[in-house]
């Protein structure tokens, strides 16, 4: 395991900070089993409600930062500036977009689970390893609903061409079936571990499974990855993940269902976090 050379406690959580490859290679290489979690400005203010969700979080070998506002907050905690850091935002903002490099030097890398979730499937390819995929099952309903359905649908198909020499098994859980997923995961030799299922579904998961499967090494919670690395989702083009706007894409594209999200992962997180010091 990797030491923990540092850490930024927002709320009730620490963020470790780590250097993203030397990360990776530590857990490509890690003979013990690894839990990685990587908390946003939703999930840590989702804590703030939830104390059996907070403890859930805590229960994982990796809490690692896995959105640019993140540094916003860590700029915040850094000083003893209090209700003052508000005026002080338009320079945290430019950090943001024009000294990220400063940032990541300071308060170590971004590690964002999409990039994470990329480079395990990039490894498993090249070295032929299993990866198992654990998705809710999910009904007809809204549109959003409907559209998990195609996904799931469509994955396994789109992963084996995409990586045709790992090899993947996929498994929509339900409690009453857990003990049945267990034991068909035992009979492979997957050694990665993704949980697409929603907010704190995807860590309990995780968390309840793991003691349990013999072989992974290394779990991680995927949320909305895969549905923009096989493009379900459009990513954000390069000049917004450049300046760490992948979200302002996210809102442009899908107003309705993104405005309620950046506002609370912007301004009620910043407020939040300047209300904790």
């Amino acid at each position: 395991m990797i030491t923990k050379i540092n850490s930024m406690k927002i709320f009730w959580v620490e963020l470790q900070k780590l250097n993203y490859k030397n990360f990776l290679n530590e857990i490509l290489n890690n003979s013990e089993q690894s839990i990685i979690f990587t908390p946003n400005p939703e999930i840590l203010l989702a804590i703030k409600k939830d104390s059996e969700f907070t403890e859930i979080l805590k229960k994982a070998n990796y809490l690692t930062s896995d959105w640019i506002g993140l540094y916003i907050a860590f700029q915040i905690l850094d000083n003893n500036f209090k209700y003052l850091n508000i005026l002080f935002l338009p320079y945290f903002v430019f950090n943001i977009l024009f000294r990220k490099n400063y940032l990541y030097k300071k308060y170590w890398d971004k590690i964002c689970g999409s990039d994470l979730t990329l480079d395990l499937l990039d490894y498993s390819d090249k070295n032929k390893l299993g990866v198992t995929i654990i998705d809710k099952f999910q009904l007809p309903g809204n549109k959003w609903d409907n559209l998990k359905i195609v996904r799931q649908m469509k994955t396994p198909e789109i992963l084996s061409k995409k990586y045709p020499k790992a090899n993947f098994h996929f498994y929509f859980y339900q409690k009453e079936n857990k003990e049945e997923i267990i034991e068909q995961i035992n009979k492979t030799n997957d050694i990665y571990f993704f949980s697409t299922q929603w907010l704190k579904d995807q860590e309990s998961t995780i968390l309840e499974l793991m003691p349990k499967l013999k072989n992974i090494k290394v779990a991680l919670w995927v949320w909305w990855s895969f549905d923009m690395l096989l493009w379900f989702k459009k990513r954000a083009p390069k000049i917004f993940t450049s300046f760490g706007l992948e979200w302002l894409w996210r809102l442009i594209i899908n107003p309705s269902r993104m405005l309620k999200r950046v506002y609370n992962a912007i301004f009620v997180f910043i407020y939040e976090v300047i209300l904790s010091k």
